[in-house]
């Protein structure tokens, strides 16, 4: 199979084992250890040697896109699938979305994700613009389901990537994965990068992987800290992917985040609002 799928970890043998040891013969596996303890990194390099998988160490976390593009720079063959370590493959999976992307005008090929309960996980949206940040920030998004954020996968501008297939050919002339946040964003600007090459995004529901949504993260921050961090690289992203028009947008949706913000009530929900607000002012 001429596909390579970097696997990128931190701190973390077990989920990347199971990952590892779902994939299918025939690919070519890289496990990106992104800086994880002596103890666990030499469980991971006998992992690696026992599964035929190429083990890759970084001395630090290099945060995602670091890691990713490290690991691609390892990666030999046509069609290169950036993995997060919490995904088990169901089979046919990489089939599938290898084949879709034998169509030219296909840049990225994304799969239906599922929780560990079987439940649907696909996360998907629209690019921030003018139109949707005024509609957030004035509720018009509540009534025309065209103006919000968040759009089914088959309709999406953007779609999460914890499981990403893209040609290397694409990969090369995006300049790999964007490396201007650590953590978060990443799948958006990666949609972005392959949509202005005018390229089409592909969604196969049909080609099936297993996600423990965010499970290094879970280790590290609550669930308000990935919140604000998330909503924070959202901003920011959608703010310099766009130029006048992004920062329009951004404002206009911020403002929106703020009015929700001073009349709800929790943690999250205030969170949210100090990652919108942080997003605009970030570099």
């Amino acid at each position: 199979m001429d596909v390579s799928v970097v696997v990128l970890t931190w701190e973390d043998y077990e989920r990347t084992n199971g990952c590892v040891r779902s994939l299918p013969d025939g690919v070519e596996a890289i496990v990106v250890d992104n800086g994880s303890a002596e103890e666990i990194g030499d469980k991971l390099r006998a992992m690696c040697a026992e599964t035929g998988a190429t083990y890759v160490r970084a001395e630090t976390n290099l945060g995602y896109a670091k890691g990713m593009n490290l690991g691609a720079r390892h990666a030999t063959r046509s069609v290169v699938i950036l993995s997060n370590n919490d995904i088990v493959v169901h089979p046919d999976a990489i089939a599938l979305l290898a084949a879709r992307l034998r169509d030219p005008a296909v840049g990225a090929a994304f799969p239906g994700v599922r929780g560990p309960d079987g439940s649907d996980q696909t996360a998907a949206g629209r690019f921030l613009t003018i139109g949707v940040g005024v509609a957030h920030a004035t509720g018009l998004s509540l009534l025309f389901r065209g103006l919000r954020i968040v759009a089914a996968p088959e309709r999406a501008d953007w779609l999460s990537g914890p499981f990403v297939a893209i040609r290397r050919e694409t990969f090369d002339a995006i300049g790999g994965v964007d490396e201007s946040s650590f953590f978060y964003s990443e799948d958006l600007r990666l949609c972005w990068a392959v949509r202005q090459r005018g390229l089409r995004l592909a969604y196969l529901p049909e080609a099936v992987v297993t996600h423990e949504d965010d499970a290094s993260a879970k280790r590290r921050w609550t669930d308000a800290e990935i919140s604000r961090r998330q909503t924070r690289e959202f901003i920011r992203a959608s703010r310099e992917l766009a130029g006048w028009r992004g920062r329009i947008a951004c404002g206009a949706y911020v403002l929106g985040v703020l009015a929700r913000a001073a009349v709800g009530r929790g943690e999250v929900r205030r969170a949210i609002a100090r990652g919108a607000v942080e997003g605009l002012r970030a570099r």
